[in-house]
């Protein structure tokens, strides 16, 4: 079965990058065949190793749009990405075709090449907006939201079938024909797993508004002096040097490390006691199921989406409501003094997550692969 990917590029190290190139070394193990179709023009190389049999079309599109005209220009645009995109199609001849619904590859169920469409979504529902969000309490509320969603779904109900990423964001978007919910799945289960006696709590993502780096650095801000053996220490890209400069400012510059993206992360997270989440909203939170595949406890703020399909409250970790840094602290103090607890969450974190392990959840995607071709 051959399996095409439409996707803008590949270069940079987020988790959908990490998800995919997990995902189709998965599939081509098992007898598939896998295609990439990169919208976008680059010369850059993917940020992860993907594996050497995939075949990649670059449709060397350049947007560049600005201004006034942005909606003229992203008309034209559309137009020839479509153009090349389905002349893509035509050589490639693929089974299924997969958008991850960004800015162009949304417009792939237009290419009337005979393969099956899919549509996944990599970002829940309210990926920005969470006040929206609110009015989903009652009836009128939900048709607001399904107006200020409109457009969204106009899209997906031309697709075979509509992936969503957890249970939370399936129900969000209703009782919708196609949709289905897939969660990531862990692509490694280390051996070696933290001892959780490092004093070392660890982050991941972007210097972003999303990921709230800086909101975490508050947070510690407020327990730091109380624990100054330990650390927090974060890996990703953007503003490193606005977060050391927050840190330097509350005076706990000595307790944090602020790092760019490594490919050792596993490496990394088996070296830590505690993993946190600091993020506005999510699509799944891949990182929350990998801290927990090296035994690490975890403490998140219940964002959406991602953070209540994984995380057992109390169990395995710790669910923190939006924006409430003083019990993100505490959490973080109570692991912190609480050696033995640290320990319990840490293995009951290592033996939950195997709900997410590779075979479970690619069974999942190749059962849905087979339902659209047979």
């Amino acid at each position: 079965m051959r399996i095409a990917y439409c996707v803008p590029r590949l270069t940079t190290s987020g988790g959908i990058e990490r998800v995919l190139a997990n995902k189709s070394k998965f599939l081509l193990d098992h007898g598939y065949e896998v295609y990439f179709i990169l919208s976008e023009k680059t010369d850059e190389p993917p940020f992860f190793d993907f594996d050497k049999r995939i075949t990649f079309y670059n449709l060397g599109c350049e947007f560049t749009a600005r201004g006034l005209k942005k909606k003229m220009v992203h008309g034209k645009y559309k137009e020839i990405y479509l153009k090349r995109l389905a002349a893509a199609l035509d050589e490639i001849k693929p089974d299924i075709t997969i958008s991850i619904f960004d800015k162009y590859s949304r417009y792939l169920y237009k290419v009337n090449d005979g393969s099956k469409k899919i549509i996944e979504r990599h970002f829940g529902k309210y990926k920005r907006p969470r006040y929206i969000s609110k009015f989903e309490t009652n009836s009128l509320g939900r048709i607001l939201t399904y107006l200020y969603r409109k457009a969204d779904y106009d899209i997906v109900k031309h697709y075979d079938k509509f992936v969503v990423l957890t249970e939370e964001d399936k129900n969000l978007w209703g009782n919708l024909p196609n949709i289905v919910a897939i969660p990531n799945s862990i692509s490694f289960i280390p051996e070696i797993k933290s001892t959780t006696k490092d004093q070392r709590i660890i982050a991941v993502g972007r210097a972003s508004k999303q990921k709230q780096l800086d909101v975490l650095i508050r947070v510690w801000a407020k327990i730091a002096k109380k624990y100054t053996d330990w650390k927090l220490v974060t890996y990703g890209n953007g503003n490193l040097e606005s977060l050391r400069k927050l840190a330097e400012e509350l005076k706990i510059g000595d307790q944090v490390e602020n790092n760019p993206p490594t490919h050792n992360i596993q490496e990394e997270m088996v070296n830590s006691s505690i993993y946190a989440l600091s993020s506005k909203y999510e699509g799944f939170g891949l990182v929350l199921i990998e801290a927990m595949a090296c035994g690490l406890p975890l403490v998140s703020f219940a964002c959406k989406c991602g953070p209540r399909d994984i995380i057992s409250d109390g169990e395995d970790g710790f669910l923190i409501k939006e924006n409430d840094l003083d019990d993100f602290a505490d959490k973080l103090s109570l692991l912190i003094a609480d050696s033995e607890l640290r320990r319990k969450m840490g293995i009951a974190a290592s033996q939950n997550v195997l709900r997410f392990t590779e075979g479970i959840v690619m069974s999942k995607w190749m059962s849905l692969f087979d339902e659209l071709v047979n």
